[in-house]
């Protein structure tokens, strides 16, 4: 089934101890990229839900956020029982730079606000009666999954909506071909009437060798034919349908067959010289641009 690149899913559990929500949002990439954000005391669960999104993602860009919640009172809680302390180190180093600073500009350039506001300046240690990482983790990974799930059914059905408006515009060139194809031997007798008439006015009514003109417009004529492009056109837009129905991930692929028609239609247009045909072309070239666009939001 074709999926889209874009989705959100959410998901939410709760017991006596603590709340537990996650969500999960993503969008086009040519690759999978996943970032995590959550409470600094789950920074080890990243690589481990990066993993388990594999389950579920292939290609795409992926923001997870997972709050925990401590109910208030709950006995043996993550996050219960704490004590702040002051990072000496790094802030004896601030406060040197922020002196060096206050030299240099006259003033005092910076106060306490401000350096509580860095990053790491503040720690907080936990008591012993904090839940265990492991046990927290293992109450994560459920839901994380549900969202996963969440997720993965919103891009199902954006997807399922791509696929129909690529079917349907990969179809109606079909007829298209046709149209050609019937009007390729107008366009022969059009074009050798065309080359006749050029040649009588540069002849200024001297006679035609008529042997000579059969076989120069013989060689016009093979360097026109559209045959093959017109054969490998209808055979890339059945291998798309194909890939569309069957392929559990057709994003690059589809990516790769919209270009190679795109080739094939200039090709054709350029090789025709003719203006119906030509128009056909432009009409098939704004649905294949549009095909173009729509890809780069599959998976």
């Amino acid at each position: 089934m074709l999926k889209s690149m874009t989705g959100y899913g959410r998901a939410e559990a709760s017991d006596d101890v603590r709340t537990i929500s996650v969500e999960i949002k993503s969008v086009n990439n040519r690759y999978l990229d996943f970032q995590c954000r959550g409470p600094r005391e789950l920074l080890n669960l990243d690589n481990v839900l990066r993993k388990e999104l594999g389950a579920f993602v292939t290609r795409g860009s992926v923001t997870c956020h997972v709050n925990v919640e401590t109910h208030a009172g709950a006995a043996g809680a993550a996050g219960g029982n704490s004590t702040i302390a002051l990072n000496e180190p790094l802030f004896a180093e601030y406060v040197a730079l922020a002196k060096r600073m206050g030299t240099a500009l006259g003033g005092d350039p910076v106060g306490p606000a401000d350096l509580l506001r860095i990053p790491d300046m503040v720690l907080t240690e936990k008591s012993t009666s904090s839940v265990d990482a492991a046990e927290l983790d293992a109450q994560i990974l459920p839901v994380f999954h549900r969202a996963c799930a969440d997720l993965v059914s919103m891009r199902e059905r954006e997807g399922k909506d791509l696929a129909k408006d690529f079917e349907a515009r990969i179809r109606a060139i079909y007829p298209g071909l046709d149209r050609v194809a019937t009007l390729l031997p107008q366009r022969q007798t059009d074009y050798v009437a065309r080359i006749r008439q050029r040649v009588k006015e540069l002849l200024d009514g001297h006679p035609v060798a008529e042997d000579r003109l059969a076989t120069e417009l013989g060689i016009m004529a093979e360097k026109l034919d559209v045959a093959e492009e017109m054969t490998r056109l209808r055979a890339h837009l059945d291998h798309f349908l194909e890939i569309l129905a069957d392929h559990p991930a057709p994003g690059k692929k589809l990516g790769f067959l919209q270009q190679e028609m795109l080739r094939e239609v200039n090709t054709l247009s350029n090789k025709s010289q003719y203006y119906d045909i030509q128009q056909i072309c432009i009409g098939w070239k704004e649905d294949l641009e549009i095909i173009r666009e729509q890809i780069a939001n599959v998976e």
